[in-house]
């Protein structure tokens, strides 16, 4: 027997957190490389261009009509849609 457990205590293991520390390096390296990033909070912050008078809460441009019409009647229910929104009814 030898003074061994039944379950060999004594092996060592498989390796695989040195396969993970690697891979987790080589993908810090390659994060570190890429251009520009996977990031979009700069470009969300530039599509940020409609802005209520009122509030001044920021709308994404790609924002409907009947959305920003939506917030000017629960929000701002005297006042109406070309006061809360100036350009974009201008446009």
């Amino acid at each position: 027997d030898g003074g061994r457990c039944w379950c060999e205590c004594g092996r060592m293991g498989g390796g695989n957190a040195q396969k993970s520390a690697t891979k987790r390096a080589k993908n810090a390296e390659k994060a570190a490389k890429s251009s520009g990033g996977k990031s979009q909070l700069a470009a969300n912050q530039k599509a940020m261009s409609l802005t209520c008078s009122v509030c001044r809460m920021s709308f994404m441009c790609t924002m409907s009509e009947a959305t920003l019409k939506q917030h000017t009647e629960s929000k701002h229910p005297k006042k109406s849609f070309q006061e809360c929104f100036p350009e974009f009814a201008a446009t």
